[in-house]
């Protein structure tokens, strides 16, 4: 017999041990997040070139907004805040060196975040598989900035009930407060995230009562003097922020013809998500009794993923475009990888491990097709990023705009001069490229006037001592959208107080009058019509008429409007020369209202209703409404309408 000894003969090097060996060199860890940051680098320029267009304005909108002061929540109403322009890559006001340091700290923030994700201990098959993972999840086209300054609230958040820290929680409350001040949609759910997440603390961790109501004092004073700073109503932007998120989901609606396959896939991966939150809290239920307080934590983070998803879900289906579409897939991609780090049920890691290949196997198998390939090549990819790094570095020291170009005629800027004017309905770059002193309307563009609240705010703008001087007015829509219809109470402001005195390059110039014509109803009638029903108008007075119009959701199209997209619905005017025009209508719009005294089709028509409230040929005869129906009927029936005729003198 040999003697027993400690001794073991080495063993076989195989693929298996060297995949699971132990990476524990800090080195290889900040050499390998740094590759991650580089490939995560989401700017092409360090500022974008002012241009004409609908998105454009807005952006060019807000740093204008910046420099003159304007009250957000009273004077502006709009889904981005005061630090929006934080957002957006124009320094029309914001300083250069501003911006920089902005991203310098959005940058520091995603090298803390990515090395969080890292595995503890972490092996060698993590970095070869988490690489192209993350390389796939961050190539996915969709909001990435914007959503990182939400998403670091809600990680952190998580990441602070378990390791609870006096220092993050305070960097929390300081986020959430900048959040709510960026962006209306987020930073309302923001706040709801941190308060119940301080109420969590206190009363399920049994938290110090000192610490929660300090914490609610500070998130309070932060927001109340970041108002005072930022020029905010504190109320009123709160308020009208409601209004802007409540009227989005109809005004700006668009089916996702030919992409349903992709709906189908995005609502499933949220349908998984959804059930094993429903598992796991039968599973807690029946599981032995625990005296500590982590299963209690998974079930806040897996509650705040479904709404943050469904949010997501939402967002990317309603307007059903290629800017959208991806936003679900690609945000709710940090969602599970949220799960994956924080949680400590060895099960869910894994099925939310599964979720994230599913995501990106569904991103690579159906979404590519529409948007483009990914690059496989990263070693190429990532020199293409570094150089993207130099390029942007080099435009934050040296960047300067080109000398704005006038676009109106010089005769026109010498009569408006440094009056101030407003621009119907959406290209506020004309301001801009051109020099003049912008006074807008609280809902910036025609568009974004989503229901009768926010219509009225721009109406009173119009009929107020602070009205602009000048209109300048252009006759587009979008979306299929009767122009006409985007503003009607506004529109009878215009009606009440402007004349029109030049024109060019298909622009109408308004200018204020001394006096403001009084608009009185004459009568008023109600009237209910069915869908497809005409409804015959026929007038030959001089009055103005208006149809307010009432539809109703059948339950299925309330089912659909809550969890999907609203129901869509058509309108047609036919007018006195026989023709028709079928547009897209939107029920918060019918609302209020929508003047049918006489269609008009370009701007030459509108020239002559401005002028005198018909236009040749083009009084409308009859209006009819109609439903497209997806798979059953989303409206009722039956349509309530109120005409109401006014006299304009």
């Amino acid at each position: 017999m040999f003697p027993t000894s400690s001794y073991r003969l080495p063993q076989p090097i195989t693929v298996g041990r060297i995949f699971n060996v132990a990476i524990e060199s800090e080195l290889i860890k900040v050499g390998y997040i740094f590759v991650l940051a580089i490939l995560s680098f989401p700017y092409f320029d360090f500022a974008h070139t002012p241009s004409a267009g609908i998105d454009n304005s807005w952006r060019m909108a807000l740093e204008i907004i910046y420099e003159k002061k304007l009250v957000w929540g009273k004077d502006v109403i709009y889904t981005y805040g005061p630090l929006g322009r934080w957002l957006q890559r124009y320094v029309i006001t914001t300083a250069p060196f501003e911006l920089f340091l902005v991203d310098s700290f959005v940058a520091i923030n995603l090298v803390v975040l990515l090395y969080s994700f890292l595995p503890n201990p972490l092996k060698l098959w993590h970095l070869l598989l988490y690489f192209p993972l993350w390389a796939i999840v961050n190539s996915m086209h969709g909001e990435w900035i914007h959503f990182l300054w939400f998403y670091l609230v809600i990680y952190w958040g998580v990441r602070y009930l378990y390791q609870p820290n006096l220092l993050l929680l305070y960097y929390l409350l300081v986020l959430s407060a900048v959040n709510f001040f960026m962006k209306a949609n987020y930073g309302i759910i923001i706040l709801g995230y941190t308060a119940s997440l301080l109420s969590f603390r206190f009363v399920v961790q049994r938290g110090n009562v000192k610490e929660y109501l300090a914490s609610l004092t500070v998130l309070g004073l932060l927001l109340i003097s970041g108002a005072h700073w930022l020029h905010t109503d504190l109320i009123g932007y709160l308020i009208s922020s409601l209004h802007v998120i409540d009227g989005y989901n109809e005004s700006q609606a668009l089916y996702p013809e030919n992409k349903l396959r992709v709906v189908l896939l995005a609502y499933g991966c949220f349908l998984l998500q959804f059930l094993t939150a429903i598992v796991y809290l039968v599973r807690l239920r029946f599981a032995p009794q625990k005296r500590n307080d982590s299963p209690y934590i998974t079930l806040f983070t897996l509650f705040w993923l479904l709404i943050i998803s469904f949010v997501l879900l939402k967002y990317a289906f309603t307007r059903a475009d290629d800017g959208h579409l991806t936003v679900f897939i690609k945000q709710s991609s940090l969602l599970l990888l949220l799960v994956m780090v924080s949680v400590p049920e060895a099960w869910l890691k894994k099925t939310f491990f599964g979720y994230l290949v599913l995501n990106c196997v569904i991103y690579l198998t159906f979404y590519i097709p529409i948007f483009g390939k990914i690059p496989v090549n990263y070693a190429t990819e990532f020199s293409q990023k570094a150089l993207l790094v130099r390029h942007y570095l080099q435009q934050a020291v040296t960047h300067s705009y080109p000398v704005p170009q006038a676009t109106l005629p010089d005769s026109i800027r010498q009569k408006i001069g440094r009056q101030t004017v407003d621009v119907i309905p959406n290209e506020i770059s004309t301001v801009y490229f051109n020099g003049l002193n912008y006074n807008p309307r609280p809902a910036l563009q025609s568009y974004q006037a989503y229901n009768a609240y926010l219509d009225a705010k721009n109406r009173d703008k119009y009929l107020s001592e602070s009205a602009p001087e000048w209109v300048i007015f252009e006759y587009t829509g979008i979306d299929g959208k009767y122009p006409l219809a985007d503003e009607t109470q506004t529109l009878l402001a215009l009606l009440q107080r402007y004349s029109t005195v030049d024109e060019s390059n298909q622009q109408l110039f308004l200018r204020k009058n001394r006096q403001t014509k009084q608009l009185t109803l004459v009568r008023q009638q109600t009237k209910r019509i069915v869908m497809g029903q005409k409804l015959h108008l026929a007038t030959t007075d001089s009055l103005l008429h208006i149809v307010y119009a009432r539809t109703q959701y059948t339950a299925y199209g309330k089912a659909l409007n809550m969890f999907f997209q609203p129901p869509q619905l058509t309108m047609t005017i036919s007018a006195e020369d026989h023709s028709a025009v079928e547009y897209r209508a939107v029920p918060s719009l019918l609302q209020k209202g929508v003047i049918v005294t006489s269609r008009v089709d370009n701007l030459s028509d509108a020239k002559e209703f401005l002028a005198t409230r018909q236009v040749t040929n083009k009084r409308i005869t009859d209006i009819s409404f109609d439903q497209k129906i997806r798979w059953q009927p989303g409206f009722d029936p039956a349509i309530d309408l109120v005409i109401q005729s006014y006299r304009l003198k």
